[in-house]
């Protein structure tokens, strides 16, 4: 999957996330931006944000998200998910419960992966 798919179901599943996005893609290059900036400056502080909040329903619906996208095994898709959401949460958010309780089969791969590596 390329950037500009990724970042188009992002905002196909988060349609509350768009200008967040907008702001976040016109002064690079449109929808053909990164994903890892994307996903790393739009969905990871969304995500910080819902947990804080404790907002459970909106972390287990990003979570699900994540793993839907995780299930498609594009590499590149997979790299998004690791380096600029999970690896972010697991140092900030390591010991939430929410989290904790909620990640998907692959999501836990590669949080147990960074753990291992990070230990």
């Amino acid at each position: 999957m390329d950037s500009k798919k990724l970042n188009l179901l992002l905002i196909g599943n988060f349609p509350n996330l768009i200008d967040k996005y907008n702001k976040e893609v016109e002064w690079q290059e449109g929808e053909e931006t990164g994903s890892h900036t994307v996903y790393g400056d739009v969905l990871a502080p969304y995500l910080i944000e819902c947990i804080k909040k404790n907002n459970e329903l909106e972390v287990i619906k990003i979570l699900q998200f994540i793993e839907q996208i995780l299930e498609q095994n594009y590499k590149y898709s997979d790299e998004v998910i690791a380096f600029s959401i999970l690896e972010r949460i697991e140092y900030e958010y390591r010991d939430s419960i929410l989290l904790n309780n909620n990640y998907g089969k692959l999501s836990r791969q590669i949080i147990d992966e960074i753990r291992r590596y990070n230990t």
